[in-house]
């Protein structure tokens, strides 16, 4: 008998955690993907360097996938609902690799699994990627990468260009595509920039 109740009270106590868990709701989250469209007609290579792009590196506050929003001075918040759809080094370093690719500046600009051996690499770090909410009456997406390019003979490497670009746009709405479109906006006009950069750089480095 004792063995008979023994086993209601564990079914019981299955049934109820059981119905628990049907209960719970699943945690919804949105992902988002920044995608900085590139205009006008490529030109033509300013040098005959072969370009990888190699994997950026990111301020530790700003690693993780969800958005991140300063609230203050000293104070930041991550989005537990709203985050990357992959982490935004992996995407800031696509995103240049195809602005690159598609600008003409140099000869070839490599694919991640590529086998040909670059003569030029591009590095980036990207200092902070935010939405600036301390002045509630105009809050901004804020976005500052440092670019590294380096020149490639024989595994020696020498740096041939170095700058940081900043840019900020103001959010249209406090929502978080708001803030994945101001960041959008901010991407483009670094790389923009950039490219300008680059191939004057390269012009004088033929």
């Amino acid at each position: 008998m004792n063995r008979y109740k023994t086993l209601m009270v564990i079914g019981l106590l299955m049934v109820l955690l059981c119905t628990g868990c049907a209960q719970r709701k699943a945690v919804v989250k949105d992902t988002f993907l920044l995608d900085a469209q590139r205009g006008g007609e490529s030109i033509q290579a300013a040098s005959e360097m072969i370009l990888a792009v190699g994997p950026f590196s990111i301020a530790p506050a700003f690693g993780g996938k969800g958005l991140v929003y300063r609230t203050g001075d000293n104070q930041y918040e991550s989005d537990f609902y709203n985050e990357y759809f992959v982490s935004p080094a992996a995407m800031m370093t696509e995103q240049t690799r195809n602005w690159l690719a598609g600008s003409g500046v140099f000869a070839q600009v490599l694919s991640p699994v590529s086998s040909v051996e670059p003569t030029g690499i591009l590095e980036g770090h990207i200092k902070q990627i935010v939405a600036d909410v301390r002045d509630k009456a105009n809050p901004q997406a804020v976005l500052e990468i440092t670019f590294f390019l380096l020149g490639q003979h024989k595994r020696e490497r020498t740096i041939r260009f170095q700058k940081t670009y900043s840019a900020a746009h103001l959010l249209e709405s406090k929502t978080a595509p708001a803030c994945i479109a101001a960041l959008n906006q901010c991407l483009t006009d670094i790389l923009q920039d950039l490219e300008k950069d680059l191939n004057k750089s390269t012009a004088e480095h033929k």
